[in-house]
């Protein structure tokens, strides 16, 4: 089965670790540094039960999500990062 996961972009970038919803329980995994949205994460064994007993792997997909308001500190770091970063994603592709 398939899930969202939501992560906030500094979250993405630096790597951290996650609760993520599954049929039974919660279960919480390990998110790489640098991770980008739409790439999908295997966690196995929390997926549907099969016929056989064993269980399918639950597949979450990453949406890194941007806060709709920020506040004054955060437009601030923001655009401290736009100054000081080199990275564009239209150019950068990796």
């Amino acid at each position: 089965i398939y899930t969202d996961l939501l992560l906030t972009p500094w979250e993405a970038a630096l790597g951290t670790r996650a609760n993520v919803e599954t049929i039974d329980d919660e279960t919480k995994i390990y998110i790489p540094q640098g991770i980008q949205s739409g790439e999908k994460i295997r966690i196995p064994g929390k997926g549907y039960q099969e016929g056989n007993g064993q269980r399918g792997d639950l597949i979450a997909e990453v949406k890194v999500m941007v806060p709709k308001q920020l506040t004054k500190e955060e437009k601030t770091m923001f655009e401290k990062l736009n100054e000081i970063s080199n990275f564009n994603p239209r150019i950068d592709k990796n």
